[in-house]
Formats: C-alpha cells, sequence, structure tokens
C-alpha cells in the first residue's frame, strides 16, 4: 500500500515539473521541497537561485539557500532531478559528489568566488555576503533534494574547520513521509531528563477539555531545545512574527548578559502547547518527564534570544530561569485551539490578531469565488489553498475526456491555476505598491500581506468582480515574465524586475486597471506587450547603476522603488488596459461601509433636500456634516456617477440616522 502510495507521490511531482513551462524541473522541485520544510519550521524564509559552474577544475553546484546572519546560519539546497517517469534509485557515489558540489560552493564563497563570476549573475551577492560577514558562518546546512530514492549516507572528509556542519537529504521517500499528515507534530518528543536540570511545574488550571501547567524551565534546557528542533518548535504564527521582525530583543540581552539570576523575574516567560505531558514527582515536587507535540505559540523571540545569546555570546545559563505555561491539547483540537491560544497569548506584540494560515477567511472566501466564476469558454481558474490540491485532483480525476485527457486538467490548465503565495505577490505589487516587500521572498511577502488583511487595511468584497480583477493581475504577471525571461539582455534579478515592472505600471496608472476587459480577451494587448518589455529592460538598467552594493538587498528596501519612481517612467501609447472606466475604479469595501454607500444612494432627491434642510437647521449636527449632506445632494441628482467614500457615507449616515429619531422623513 505505502509503495503505491510513493508511486503516486512521485507522478504528482513528475506532474508538477511538467506543467510549470516557465521554470526547469530543478526549479519546481526546489521549490516544492523546500516549501514543505518551511511549513514544518524547518527552514526560515528562503530564496531560490540556481548556480551550476566549474571553477579552478571544481563543480559548484547550487539551486537555493536560506541565510540567517542573526545565528550566522546558512542552508544550502542542491537538488537532483529524476527526468525518467519511473520511480528510480542512486548510490552513495552519487550522492557524495551533491553534497561535495555543494560544499565547494560554500568553501568557495567564503574566499574569492565573487570575483570570479559575472556581478550581474543573482548568485553573486550571496558570495559576497558570506566572505563579507562580520560574524562568519557557523553553522552550515546542506540539504540535498532529490525524487530518487537513496538509502545511503553521506559520508564526506575535509569538512570546513570552524563550521559545525550538516547534511539533510530529502529524498523520495522522506519527502512523502514530511508531505502528509498535517503538521506532523507527534514526532516532537522532547525527554526533559535527558537534561541535567529537573523543570519543574505545577498544574495551574484543569477542565474537561484544557490542562495547563505552570513550568519553571532551566535556561540551558530551553536554548539546548531550541538548538535541537529550532524552528519546528515554534507555532507558524510566531515563527512568521519573527521573520517580520528579524531582530534581538536588546533588553532580553542585557537581563541574560548582566543580571541573568533576574531573568524569571523580568521576563513574562513563554506559552506552550503540547499534545501530552508525562509529570514525575519526587521529594521537591512535582516536575515535567516528557513532552509530546511541545509546541511555543508565544514567546519565540525570548527562547530565540536565549539560544543567541549563549552561542554567540558565551553567556553561562546557569542562573536563568524561564516561567512558561504549558497547556494541554489533545490532537484533534490542535488545529482549533493552538490559532487561538497562539492569538490571545501574544497581548504585547503585532502578532496578536494575526492569522497566516490558509484557513483564514479570506483564502476560503477567494477559494470559493475560484469554484464559481467561469470564463467565456467554460474553463476555471484554480486557487490552490494548500499546497499540493492542484496535483491531487488530477489524480483524483477518474473520467477523461476527449484525446484521453483528463476532465479536470481541461476545466483548469496549469498555465490556469495560482497559489496563495502568488496572489500576495499580485496584491503587494499591484494594489499595495510595495514591490520591495515581494522582493524580500514569497513567504515574507505573504506574511506581510496577511497581516494587512489582519489589520483591516485591505477588506475585499468577495464577489466576481473582485476575482476577475485578481485574475486580470496574475495575467499581467505571467505574461512579464515570460517576456523578461525572453530578453537575453537581462541576466539575473529576473524577479526584482518583474515586481518593480509590474508595480511601476501600478503607479503609472493610478492602480487602474480595466480587468474586465483582459477576463474577455484573455489577453494583454499590443500596446501593453510593447510596454512592459520596453519598462522591465529600463528597469534592469536602473537597479544595476542604482544599487551603490549588494543589489539583492537593495531591491529589498523602499528606497529602491522611490529611485525608479524618479526615473519618471511614461508610456506614449494608449493602453486599454489602463483607462478609467466605471467599472475598475470600484473600491474594496467592507460589509459595513457598502451597506452604508447603499443607504445613501437608495435614498430619493426629496429625502436629500430634507435632510440637508434639517442639518441647516437643527444644532444635533456640524458644520461638516450639514456641507457633506450638500454634497451628497448633488452625487444623488447626478445619479451617483461615483461612489461616495466609505469615510463620507459613514459620516453621513450619522446625520440620516439622527433626521430619522427626530421625524424628518415622516
Amino acid at each position: 500500500m505505502k509503495d503505491t502510495e510513493i508511486k503516486n507521490f512521485f507522478y504528482r511531482l513528475q506532474n508538477e515539473k511538467k506543467d510549470d513551462y516557465d521554470e526547469t524541473p530543478g526549479q519546481v522541485l526546489t521549490k516544492t521541497y523546500a516549501d514543505i520544510l518551511y511549513d514544518k519550521g524547518l527552514i526560515i524564509d528562503y530564496e531560490l537561485c540556481y548556480f551550476e559552474k566549474e571553477i579552478n577544475g571544481k563543480k559548484l553546484k547550487l539551486n537555493g539557500f536560506s541565510l540567517d546572519e542573526n545565528t550566522s546560519k546558512l542552508d544550502i539546497f542542491i537538488t537532483h532531478v529524476n527526468q525518467e517517469n519511473e520511480v528510480k534509485s542512486i548510490g552513495a557515489s552519487e550522492l557524495n559528489k551533491l553534497a561535495e558540489q555543494s560544499l565547494n560552493f560554500f568553501t568557495s564563497s567564503t574566499k574569492d568566488l565573487s570575483s570570479k563570476i559575472n556581478k550581474k549573475e543573482e548568485i553573486y551577492d550571496l558570495t559576497k555576503k558570506i566572505s563579507k560577514l562580520k560574524n562568519p558562518i557557523q553553522n552550515l546546512r546542506i540539504f540535498i533534494f532529490t525524487d530518487f530514492i537513496c538509502e545511503k549516507k553521506i559520508s564526506l572528509s575535509n569538512l570546513p574547520k570552524k563550521v559545525e556542519c550538516e547534511f539533510h537529504l530529502y529524498d523520495l521517500n522522506k519527502i512523502y513521509e514530511m508531505s502528509i499528515g498535517g503538521a506532523d507534530l507527534s514526532n516532537i518528543l522532547i525527554n526533559f531528563e535527558d537534561f541535567t536540570d529537573k523543570t519543574r511545574c505545577m498544574l495551574a488550571h484543569k477542565t474537561k477539555e484544557i490542562t495547563s501547567y505552570m513550568a519553571f524551565i532551566p535556561g540551558e534546557t530551553l536554548a539546548n531545545i531550541y538548538n535541537s528542533w529550532g524552528q519546528r518548535i515554534l507555532n507558524l504564527n510566531v515563527r512568521s512574527f519573527l521573520q517580520l521582525s528579524g531582530k534581538i530583543n536588546k533588553g532580553l540581552r542585557e537581563t541574560l548578559i548582566q543580571n541573568p539570576d533576574r531573568f524569571f523575574s523580568y521576563n513574562n516567560g513563554i506559552s506552550a502547547v503540547v499534545e501530552d505531558l508525562e509529570i514525575g514527582s519526587d521529594s521537591e515536587g512535582l516536575f515535567i518527564k516528557e513532552a509530546k507535540g511541545f509546541q511555543i505559540v508565544n514567546g519565540g523571540q525570548t527562547t530565540a534570544t536565549i539560544s543567541r545569546t549563549h552561542k554567540v555570546d558565551g553567556i553561562d545559563l546557569k542562573k536563568v530561569i524561564v516561567p512558561a505555561k504549558i497547556t494541554i491539547v489533545s490532537k484533534d483540537q490542535f488545529t482549533e485551539v493552538v490559532p487561538n491560544i497562539s492569538v490571545y497569548a501574544n497581548t504585547q506584540n503585532s502578532v496578536k490578531t494575526a492569522d497566516f494560515s490558509s484557513n483564514h477567511e479570506f483564502h476560503k472566501e477567494f477559494k470559493k469565488l475560484s469554484e464559481t466564476v467561469t470564463t467565456s469558454n467554460g474553463k476555471k481558474w484554480f486557487y490552490e489553498r494548500m499546497r499540493g490540491e492542484y496535483q491531487l485532483q488530477k489524480m483524483k480525476q477518474k473520467d477523461l475526456g476527449k484525446d484521453k485527457k483528463s476532465s479536470f486538467n481541461e476545466l483548469s490548465p496549469p498555465h490556469m491555476k495560482f497559489t496563495k503565495e502568488e496572489l500576495a505577490k499580485y496584491l503587494m505589487c499591484w494594489d499595495f505598491k510595495e514591490p520591495y516587500t515581494s522582493n524580500k521572498g514569497a513567504q515574507k511577502n505573504f506574511i506581510q500581506f496577511m497581516r494587512y488583511v489582519n489589520g483591516r487595511k485591505f477588506k475585499p468584497v468577495y464577489d466576481h468582480d473582485f476575482f476577475k480583477g485578481c485574475v486580470a493581475k496574475a495575467m499581467i504577471f505571467d505574461k512579464t515574465s515570460k517576456i523578461i525571461k525572453s530578453n537575453k539582455t537581462i541576466e539575473g534579478y529576473r524577479s526584482q524586475v518583474l515586481n518593480f515592472t509590474v508595480a511601476l505600471m501600478s503607479d503609472s496608472s493610478n492602480g487602474n486597471l480595466h480587468h474586465n476587459l483582459i477576463w474577455q480577451d484573455n489577453s494583454l494587448s499590443d500596446n501593453l506587450l510593447y510596454l512592459i518589455e520596453d519598462w522591465s529592460l529600463k528597469v534592469y538598467k536602473s537597479i544595476l547603476k542604482g544599487s551603490s552594493g549588494n543589489i539583492s538587498e537593495w531591491c529589498k528596501k523602499e528606497e529602491s522603488f522611490d529611485y525608479l519612481l524618479d526615473r519618471k517612467f511614461q508610456f506614449n501609447r494608449k493602453i486599454l488596459e489602463f483607462e478609467k472606466t466605471k467599472s475598475n475604479i470600484k473600491k474594496y469595501y467592507s460589509q459595513k461601509d457598502s451597506q452604508n454607500i447603499k443607504m445613501c444612494k437608495d435614498m430619493s432627491i426629496d429625502e436629500w433636500n430634507d435632510l440637508w434642510a434639517w442639518c441647516r437647521e437643527t444644532d444635533k449636527v456640524d458644520v461638516e456634516l450639514s456641507n457633506l449632506a450638500l454634497s451628497f445632494l448633488s452625487m444623488a441628482e447626478k445619479k451617483w456617477v461615483n461612489d461616495p467614500s466609505p469615510k463620507q457615507a459613514e459620516k453621513v449616515v450619522v446625520a440620516i440616522k439622527l433626521a430619522e429619531d427626530n421625524g424628518v422623513f415622516d
């Protein structure tokens, strides 16, 4: 049974590689594996960056990386693709060769690799940074991704000195195991008896569903747990918040260095959840023996800072005690209870209202739209809310359509699919004009977008018009990406050029997008295609000229977009897609805003006249409201050519309700 499941998983991966016409099979496989590892908390935000060359008789290869300067940790990804349509195995020699190629890249980067490659290559910035780091890399993890099966272990000699080097193999079997079973928390089993000092605890609260303990974790124990399990023990919301801040808490560090014995008094501690907790007792009271499914839902920064201060500053943690609230939550309640605990526990920072999961209302509502909105030729755009569900749907499809093709594939072909991370990028670049945020990577961009959604900066009306607008932006992104890749002059920084080019188009058109035209034609006009080709090349040349140092890092800063805006990108051809129409200036209204606007537009001319007359005579409204009532009377007489703004409508509704209470409309 398991062999069949692994084969099906392999065919799913093969389909993903074939479906993506723009990326190489290696790039597709690297992203798929890295996404799974990110979801499990094994890596932080990463970048895909292909490089393969032979220098001084040594072969160097890289498919992606994840660099954490705060902890002096570098993860390198190297990918080996099975190009055949059947499951196969590779041996130890092939495996060691891959590990050696990635190790060659690292050791060369610490020396002079940056001087031997083209400065326009995307990998140039990374190699230069590695050689110039203030705190040299202390921990190197090499991840080998392959859709072959390999039961061997990596065995290399001549490892770099003063660097802790780890090799992690993710072959077909292992990545399959990682991809099933949701969050896979059950195998996070922490034996507290392995540590020198006992973690004392006391029962704090107990109900039928939930039991909570107050624990006192030795600082050294918490640091060792974090060093062993890393990001895996941090709930996704907390992990995402830490990515955004990325800063070491100075106050925490000072306390650890200067007053370690006062840490318990000065710090709020951590909150954690577990599936099961084994408690022991001795003459001094209760202590924790074992914790299953351990997840920190508040205090991620505290934990990371303790670990880093111990590792980088060499601080002795013997005197440090960390207060911890540990709650036992049954496995079947984890998905429901843990997000709430995470939100309510984080009352002291901006993660308190955040939910970065695919179960958020926004993604559910958008998924519903993707299932109901059809194109003029009867096809549907597929929104991949959960990773891998597109391929799962394809494999589940039993019936075949014409030419023996899956009817699902005919309904939603591969080029009509986008993920939640891709949607976030479209909207961050077009709606919010933050290409520099998108340049920070898919995960960080997605997190920032969800913060806007949670913070009510972005509240769309979930209707067909909104969905079509998003699809139009997806089509613009897709076509711009293809034009950039086909331009031989653009040698690197293609993703940055893409994000900047789209954001510049949005800025120059004041965000106007005739999405119905794009939706109906299922294509872009020749004038817009010409503009994309012209501007993308200009963007590329501009960022090479505008950055004085690390181009990739510069492109992540707001000043980079300001620099491009100052270059005055202009178009002298009529772009139909950017023409202002009544349908494409619709704002993203909340439900309350929509109700207020509707109430205003439903009033008759006579009622507006009565309201304005009452506002002038009464002392129950101020001059501003009276003037607004007159403005709305004028808009009503013009048959509401444009909607009133939500803020104005909210104010006028107050006057309308006051007037109703005073019998104005009787």
